[in-house]
């Protein structure tokens, strides 16, 4: 029994380094999701309980409830594999809290309650859905998925493991843009890499366009919806760079190849610190150039006027 699905959205290599990039939609149990959070070397945009109307939150728990893998009590934080008939005693169980969850969810909203505060009834029961982003795997792939992490969590591990070692991978050079959730096609007669949306409407889009598309598909998951438009793209970054606070994770999803590493810059020593381009943050023990929590990949959000708290600018 799955209790996770994994879909591959975007898989880039940069023609450099060999370096790659991968972003996957990922649903699994929110019981799990604290797990996951420990790994920070991921970007992530995820859907929120503050976000989706009870209703909905409703709806998705009943039509589409967090599936267990059951384990018998005994010492130590890992429980033996149930039974088949012992699971289904216990999946009995759960689908009685989980009514319950749902009697006093819409008792708490009738006396009041905000959905941010009644919907965590709902959360045990729920699958959480989630944009994750990374350039580094290793340590994930050997914790997680292994016999000792708990069953659910390494399902999901071999899930993703198993989109990233099938996925279809575009090499990309410097200036080049890894965008999650817009196609690309690169003309083999003129080497130039195009963005577009969809098969039928293949209308170009700029560089710019096609990051701000990216970003705002990833900021929509929070509330399960995907609007692909740019009015909705524009719409989504003044909602997040507008107000008081810069509200930059969506931002985190979109990468191009650090060129420091490339001919262009004169130089492929990463020690010559004036010889870094924006958005490079550190450089880690081993002479790879970082952005943020990518390696060789210089990380959208980096290029955001005061997207950290920390280290505001002054117009």
């Amino acid at each position: 029994m799955s209790t996770c699905k994994v879909e591959m959205i975007q898989a880039s290599r940069c023609i450099n380094t060999g370096k790659e990039i991968f972003t996957l939609v990922c649903e699994y149990p929110r019981a799990i999701h604290a797990q996951l959070l420990t790994h920070n070397v991921f970007s992530k945009n995820s859907s929120s309980t503050r976000a989706v109307p009870i209703a909905a939150a409703i709806k998705q728990i009943e039509n589409n409830p967090a599936k267990y893998i059951w384990t018998e009590k005994q010492s130590g934080m890992q429980g033996a594999l149930s039974t088949e008939d012992q699971a289904i005693v216990y999946n009995e169980v759960f689908d009685w809290a989980r009514s319950a969850a749902i009697e006093h969810t819409l008792e708490l909203v009738k006396q009041g309650a905000h959905k941010q505060n009644a919907g965590r009834l709902l959360e045990p029961f729920q699958n959480i859905k989630i944009v994750l982003t990374s350039t580094e795997w290793k340590n994930w792939d050997w914790l997680r998925d292994h016999e000792d992490a708990q069953g659910e969590i390494a399902d999901l591990a071999r899930a993703i493991k198993h989109a990233r070692d099938n996925a279809k991978v575009i090499e990309l050079n410097a200036g080049e843009w890894h965008v999650p959730f817009v196609n690309r096609y690169r003309c083999p007669e003129y080497d130039d890499l195009t963005y577009y949306l969809d098969d039928e409407n293949q209308t170009d889009l700029t560089v710019e366009e096609a990051k701000l598309i990216s970003m705002s598909v990833c900021a929509q998951v929070s509330y399960r919806k995907e609007d692909y438009t740019l009015k909705k793209a524009n719409k989504m970054k003044g909602m997040l760079l507008n107000g008081s606070k810069v509200h930059a994770s969506p931002f985190e999803h979109q990468a191009t190849p650090v060129s420091s590493y490339t001919e262009n810059t004169g130089s492929n020593d990463p020690y010559e610190f004036e010889s870094w381009e924006e958005g490079v943050t550190h450089l880690d023990r081993t002479g790879n150039l970082c952005s943020a929590n990518f390696k060789n990949w210089i990380q959208h959000r980096q290029l955001i006027k005061n997207h950290d708290g920390a280290n505001l600018t002054k117009d």
